[in-house]
């Protein structure tokens, strides 16, 4: 519990002076996040392992939708072609079966498409954004960590997560909801309430999908993290893996939302 402690005070140290301050700061540290995430999503798979020229194809794709792509959204020309590659080579690729295609396709357009959101969303949008989206998927956390542990009596999917409860999730989404709509009524935001409480409430589900999406992953290649970066955390995927989930999420929320207030 104290390496988990230090490591997290030392992430917010590191985390935060770079989110606030944006600019070249932010974008740095996207792209260390971005080549650590590559690197965690390809290196947990074996029997047999990720051959090396994988490794430069999704990391290709993650930086171009990180940095050339322009618009909240990433286009849909640079998701097919990604995946037209990845599909040439399984052909050639006797490792490749149609298992780990979708894997490397599925889990290297998430990355790209939440890194790219989240740069965008500061970039764009602000950091007042960025706050709602974490209010949202961390008071989601925090809401389900601790109704789970005093009220949590009914597992919600011990296939994927044997800790997490129904009873948690409930409180995670009450709290998630709460203090994320709260802050965006308090500031403001551009957006009508009734839209900002429901953007809020989707939030805080999906961030519990995506928490379990990535425990599927692991679960898929039975490993207990995604790398041992972080002591007492795992990897960058582990800590971070609602909020990559949940700015995929809040980006498609707003462009949908844009379009049916303007």
């Amino acid at each position: 519990m104290k390496t988990r402690i230090i490591t997290a005070i030392v992430l917010l140290i590191v985390i935060l002076p770079c989110v606030i301050w944006g600019g070249l700061p932010f974008k740095a540290l996207i792209g260390i996040v971005a080549g650590i995430a590559v690197f965690e999503m390809l290196s947990i798979c074996n029997r047999p392992k990720a051959h090396i020229y994988l490794y430069p194809i999704v990391a290709i794709f993650v930086f171009y939708s990180l940095y050339f792509e322009k618009s909240l959204l990433i286009s849909s020309e640079i998701i097919i072609l990604y995946m037209i590659i990845l599909m040439a080579c399984s052909m050639f690729d006797e490792g490749m079966n149609f298992l780990r295609l979708c894997y490397y396709f599925t889990s290297g357009v998430l990355i790209a498409m939440g890194l790219h959101m989240l740069y965008q969303l500061r970039l764009t949008y602000g950091l007042e954004y960025i706050l709602i989206l974490a209010l949202a998927t961390f008071g989601t956390d925090t809401g389900a960590y601790f109704t789970g542990m005093c009220f949590g009596k009914h597992k919600l999917n011990p296939r994927l997560s044997p800790k997490k409860t129904i009873e948690g999730s409930i409180g995670g989404i009450f709290l998630g909801t709460v203090l994320s709509a709260g802050y965006g009524a308090y500031i403001q935001i551009d957006m009508p309430i009734i839209w900002l409480i429901i953007m809020c409430f989707i939030l805080t589900m999906t961030s519990q999908i995506g928490d379990l999406t990535f425990s599927s992953m692991k679960r898929t290649f039975e490993v207990k993290d995604f790398s041992q970066i972080l002591p007492g955390h795992g990897g960058i995927l582990d800590r971070f893996d609602s909020i990559l989930f949940n700015a995929m999420v809040f980006g498609i929320l707003i462009h949908f939302i844009t379009m049916v207030v303007a």
